[in-house]
């Protein structure tokens, strides 16, 4: 036996791409734990599975023959904002068209074009992600000033590498939209974490007791956001 072969985790991961001029169901290989599967348009996905198992032997074989793709390195099938629980299944269609995503009920999105450029396709998710967090995060920074009357001047959603949020002597708030990832009561502690800041811009121990007035439980929370990066996706982590 292939000893590489014992390694292939089953089913393998995959990624579907419907193709216009596609007339039949294409399997490629593209490293030992990763898969694309291209597909006519109007093919019925739910045929998948059963297509895996009936080319099994095959796809092993060649998924042994492949090192493995480093994560970071490879796309999302499914994006999983843990602050809103919502789940978005990705697809990606290629053609020649410039590259776009296209949202479809249900949470789908799909993104059309030049789909094999992974750089591109990652900056548009990336973009799109953005747009997703300002909308929640401007809502939640209002809900949570509102109610523990901490009141700010502006916000904007940024992409931070080494914070989750700051605040000025002016009360101008920066949230940073990977935010989106953590589960709801940490994006919710970063948030008042914040908002206290426009009362105590330190952390005094005056500014923690306000901290506390808001989040009883702020030590364990602020113990969990330490470890948050076992939240965020490996695409988006190598930002």
């Amino acid at each position: 036996m292939n000893p590489s072969s014992t390694s292939i985790a089953w089913p393998p991961q995959y990624k579907v791409k419907k193709h216009r001029l596609a007339r039949h169901v294409k399997l490629k290989a593209v490293s030992a734990n990763s898969l694309e599967i291209t597909i006519p348009c109007r093919f019925n996905q739910r045929e998948i599975p059963a297509i895996l198992e009936e080319h099994k032997s095959w796809i092993i074989r060649q998924l042994s023959r492949l090192p493995p793709l480093s994560q970071t390195q490879e796309m999302p099938d499914a994006i999983h904002f843990n602050a809103i629980n919502e789940f978005w299944n990705v697809y990606y269609m290629e053609c020649d068209a410039r590259l776009k995503i296209i949202q479809r009920p249900n949470r789908e999105i799909v993104l059309v074009g030049k789909v094999g450029d992974q750089n591109l396709c990652r900056e548009k998710l990336i973009q799109w992600v953005k747009n997703k967090s300002r909308a929640f995060l401007e809502s939640q920074l209002h809900a949570i000033s509102t109610k523990t009357s901490l009141p700010y001047k502006s916000v904007a959603i940024r992409d931070q590498q080494t914070v989750w949020g700051s605040c000025t002597a002016a009360k101008s708030i920066s949230l940073n939209y990977k935010l989106m990832f953590l589960p709801q009561h940490l994006a919710h502690y970063v948030i008042i974490h914040e908002l206290c800041h426009t009362r105590h811009l330190n952390h005094s121990q005056d500014f923690w007791n306000l901290v506390a007035v808001h989040d009883p439980d702020w030590r364990k929370h602020r113990y969990e956001l330490r470890h948050a990066n076992q939240y965020m996706p490996a695409w988006i982590q190598s930002e």
